[in-house]
Formats: C-alpha cells, structure tokens, sequence
C-alpha cells in the first residue's frame, strides 16, 4: 500500500475504535430487537473493560487527509466531504479553567469528544440563546462545524479528552479564535 493510503486506513480505523469504546445507551426492547434481528451477537451490549491511562500519560494529536467520501448508513449516520479535508484524533490533558476564562471559538467542522476524566463544560451560543452542558467522565459530546462555543475545564481536576474531528482544511488549524462579542 502507499504510505498516504496507509495512513487513511490506519486513521479511520483508530476513529472506528474510538467511536466502538462509546456506549449507546439503549433500552431492554431495543436490545432484545436488535438481537432478534442481527443474530445473537448483537443480544444484549457488553460493558467493556475499564481502561485507565494515567493522568500523566503524553497528550498526542494524529492527523491524516482524507480523500473526498460518503457514507449512508441509513437511517441514522450521514456524513460526506465533497473535498480533501484533514482528520484529527486528538488526547487532551488540560487544567481547570480560571473562572474569568473566555475561550470562545469554532471549528471548521465537525468534532465528536469522550471525556475520559474530570468533568469539562461546553457551552454553545444558538439562536436559542446560550446552552451549557457539563459532561462527566464517561460521556460523550459532539461539536457543530462553526458553531461559536468554548469548553472549559470545572476544578478540581484536570480532564483527559478524546477528540476526532473531520474536514479540518487540508493543514490549517482545526480551532479559530471568536474575536466577536459574547453575551452568556
């Protein structure tokens, strides 16, 4: 294989585990027709075995391009790039927030995140208004392609993230400064 399409598959696949380590929750019924339909490996979800990194262990970000693609996985996963665009995975480690801390920003596209420890607040500015969410360790989230947000780390722990974002334009940053006025 070429190293370019090495790296693809390589970088899709870590994506794939990524998103495979997230635990739906679902109800007894859906477990039940899930597995009557697929077969009895699908009957009931497993909890996967808790794998702790250690605090201190090295953050890191992989990034690769992409070539144009689409997947329709019908009726719930879309997602298409009609250009090369960058994919990012990313192990954040970062301190509390101070509590005058700004940090408004966007991304160019979509990023899905696990927090793996601590606990980190996004809070996105909508036409509704501005929504804060505070995600535990355990939980996952996802961001809007320029969508105006920030994330801020609650005390007393530093929070260890999971990050992947898609169609970061082929070597540009993956995160923008909002130089703009928010009011939340």
């Amino acid at each position: 294989m070429r190293p370019n399409i090495m790296t693809n598959v390589l970088t899709v696949a870590c994506s794939a585990l990524l998103f495979a380590s997230c635990k739906e929750p679902t109800t007894p019924s859906d477990s039940r027709d899930a597995g009557a339909s697929r077969g009895s490996a699908w009957a009931e979800p497993s909890t996967p075995a808790a794998v702790t990194v250690p605090l201190d262990a090295p953050a890191f970000q992989i990034r690769a391009t992409l070539e144009p693609f689409f997947i329709n996985q019908a009726p719930d996963l879309m997602i298409r790039s009609h250009t090369r665009a960058d994919m990012i995975i990313q192990r954040l480690v970062t301190q509390p927030s101070p509590p005058d801390f700004q940090g408004w920003h966007t991304h160019p596209g979509p990023s899905f995140g696990i927090v793996d420890q601590g606990r980190v607040e996004i809070t996105r500015v909508t036409k509704q208004g501005c929504l804060t969410t505070v995600y535990e360790a355990g939980q996952a989230y996802y961001e809007v392609a320029d969508e105006v947000h920030r994330a801020k780390v609650l005390a007393p722990d530093a929070a260890v993230e999971y990050k992947v974002r898609f169609n970061t334009p082929v070597g540009m940053p993956f995160s923008a400064p909002y130089t703009g006025t928010v009011s939340c």
